[in-house]
């Protein structure tokens, strides 16, 4: 525990240290170029506040990544980034300084030339941080071959700006270079530097795309700050091509450093998508009018001379305010869908979740929707509060959405919000609700799934456990008794040839163990299925059943009606057993619980077979509410077996069960 807090106390010393030397640094530049009186507009043309900006702006914000993340490199990159360019910074205000001062020309040679490559060192940090973004690790070891390229020709880099021209300092003796290049190899030096640049630059971008297509939500937040972080300078370099003054894109790059801090500490601040979206939007529809406007009065006036007129920008004018529409609506479907993903398509969306689904089952419907529409996070829960799946982590707002079936609640679906968002936007809001009704399907028969399972389940160990009854009667009860008899035979006929009076004898007990064994086996048949049934058929049964209840075991007399059609027509043997229990269990509890003197039991036959028992029955004085007991739960039970329904209350018993077997 010491020990870490040790390291932890360490990096903290250090990461201030460094801070500290970069802020020195600083300061002790633009110290030395107030004091040379540098015009305000030589500082911009020559770039020098940019590098004592960087190396600022940088190393604060490594700082503070450091000092929270002190294990995420990405903030020690940042740091020494910005120690380059404060570096740079630094020589180039000493350098005219000392211009004005009269310093040796040795001395202004090594300290341009120490400022120069400083800052060029310092790139190959920068190039580690976007392959290491966000989480400080590699995509894949195999992307080290980029770090390789960058440091195999950081030499061309200090060679060709070894010899790049300082306007300020042009034909003094801080011009001068310690590594001079021949001036023949400099083309092909510049040619491979390009290269490099052209090369690390795809690289790059090809692991951006990487991290944010494979990463879950939260990565690609923070992909998204970075990206908004590098639309400054990208489009400072698009608008270059007209006109834009390079020494102006340098200033873009202030906005990397924040963006990154956030996108490290902070990605959940705001929903960025809306800044991305919205950035990428405006930018492109402003590069394309500026491009199309001026391609189209090139084109025009090349036409149109030597009569070159108001009528061309007139054309060109309204050419670009009809395609502006469209256009708009056009790159707003494309960022909105590499953004927020489908939601503006919900039936597009919902057919991608629906092939997932019947694929890959429910458990994957969490991961489906939110790559569809980009959420943070996204649960799927059964009524009982059981999950069927989640996707994300839950670190903000959540909302959810019930899913109802045929009236009522089966699930709920939970997606968490996006950062700044205080309910779901009507677009998101629009597929969720129309996933809901399939989602709500494959919930009830997951559900329905999961019952049946839990029913064969049951039947199975019930008929186990019916067996194992049986077996036990039998090796207990009857194989004891014929085991008897047999012993009994032998005796008998050993006995006929000396004592015909005491065979007799056990002749009569061997009959009357043999009786005893017939009422054994009835016994169990009766167990297995209500003899009655196959006597008297279900309606005589019933009323055989009726007559025997016809008085109550304190002597008041009961009337017990049964009315049902004269002919029922062929019943399944599972339905017409349960349809004999569930009533004679009705019909006893009325008769010993329910303090009645009239009892009707109806038998309907429509889409199934249906049972009504009613009695009017009194509840006695000390009863309070009805509670259903073990004979109520035995016929649920029943019912719901064969897939039917029973429903029981104070004076009233309904059962459905349907014609056809269940499988």
């Amino acid at each position: 525990m010491e020990d870490a807090h040790g390291r932890t106390r360490r990096r903290g010393v250090t990461a201030y240290a460094l801070l500290g030397l970069a802020t020195a640094q600083v300061a002790v530049g633009c110290a030395a170029l107030v004091v040379a009186g540098v015009p305000p507009a030589k500082l911009v043309r020559y770039d020098m506040v940019v590098d004592l900006a960087v190396g600022f702006a940088y190393p604060v914000c490594g700082t503070v990544i450091a000092l929270h993340r002190p294990r995420n490199p990405i903030g020690w990159l940042l740091v020494a980034y910005g120690l380059g360019h404060a570096f740079t910074g630094l020589s180039i205000g000493l350098a005219v300084e000392g211009l004005g001062a009269g310093w040796s020309a040795a001395v202004l040679g090594t300290l341009t030339t120490v400022g120069r490559h400083t800052w060029i060192v310092g790139t190959t940090a920068f190039v580690l941080v976007f392959l290491l973004f966000p989480d400080g690790r590699l995509p894949d070891r195999r992307w080290l071959w980029v770090l390789g390229v960058h440091v195999l020709t950081l030499p061309v880099g200090l060679a060709v700006w070894g010899r790049a021209d300082w306007g300020l300092f042009r034909g003094t003796a801080a011009q001068a270079s310690y590594l001079p290049v021949p001036a023949g190899l400099l083309p092909v030096l510049r040619d491979v530097q390009t290269a490099e640049s052209c090369l690390l630059l795809v690289a790059v971008c090809t692991v951006m795309v990487l991290r944010y297509r494979r990463g879950g939500e939260q990565d690609r937040r923070r992909m998204l700050w970075l990206i908004a972080g590098m639309m400054p300078l990208a489009l400072s370099l698009v608008l270059q091509i007209f006109g834009f003054p390079p020494v102006y894109t340098s200033y873009c790059t202030l906005a990397m450093p924040v963006a990154i801090m956030i996108a490290v500490l902070r990605h959940e601040l705001l929903d960025i998508r809306v800044v991305v979206s919205r950035s990428l939007l405006y930018g492109a529809l402003t590069v394309g009018v500026v491009a199309a406007y001026v391609g189209l009065v090139t084109f025009l006036q090349s036409l149109l001379d030597p009569r070159p007129g108001l009528l061309g920008p007139a054309l060109i004018t309204v050419a670009l305010a009809l395609a502006f529409e469209p256009a708009r609506r056009l790159l707003q479907r494309t960022v909105d869908r590499a953004l927020y993903g489908d939601r503006h398509d919900p039936v597009r969306a919902v057919s991608r979740i629906g092939e997932r689904l019947a694929w890959t089952g429910i458990g994957a419907v969490p991961e489906a929707v939110g790559e569809a529409l980009r959420l943070p996070y996204v649960q799927v829960k059964a009524v009982s509060g059981a999950a069927h799946g989640s996707w994300g982590t839950p670190g903000g707002r959540l909302h959810t959405l019930p899913l109802d079936y045929d009236g009522r609640a089966v699930g709920a679906l939970v997606v968490g919000l996006r950062p700044g968002e205080q309910q779901p936007a009507p677009a998101d809001l629009a597929v969720l609700e129309l996933l809901a009704v399939p989602l709500a399907v494959a919930l009830h028969a997951t559900d329905l799934t999961r019952q049946l399972q839990h029913s064969r389940e049951r039947i199975v160990a019930a008929r186990e456990e019916e067996r194992r009854r049986i077996r036990r009667d039998l090796h207990d009860g009857l194989g004891p008794t014929l085991a008897g008899a047999a012993f009994q035979a032998d005796a008998v006929r050993n006995l006929l040839a000396f004592d015909e009076e005491r065979a007799s004898g056990l002749l009569a007990e061997l009959r009357a163990e043999i009786g005893g064994a017939v009422v054994e086996v009835r016994r169990l048949v009766d167990g297995l299925r209500p003899p009655d049934l196959d006597q008297l058929g279900l309606l005589g049964a019933l009323r055989e059943r009726a007559a025997r209840l016809s008085w109550q075991a304190d002597g008041t007399p009961l009337k017990v009606r049964v009315e049902a059609p004269e002919r029922l027509p062929v019943l399944p043997a599972a339905v017409e057993v349960a349809a004999y229990r569930i009533a004679v269990e009705a019909l006893t509890n009325a008769a010993r619980h329910a303090r009645a003197s009239r009892v009707e039991l109806r038998i309907e036959i429509g889409d199934g077979l249906r049972l009504d028992i009613r009695d009017d029955g009194t509840p006695a004085p000390e009863e309070t509410a009805w509670q259903p007991g073990v004979g109520i739960t035995s016929m649920q039970e029943r019912a719901a077996e064969l897939g039917g329904r029973c429903e029981a209350g104070r004076g009233r018993v309904t059962a459905t069960l349907p014609l056809t077997e269940t499988p």
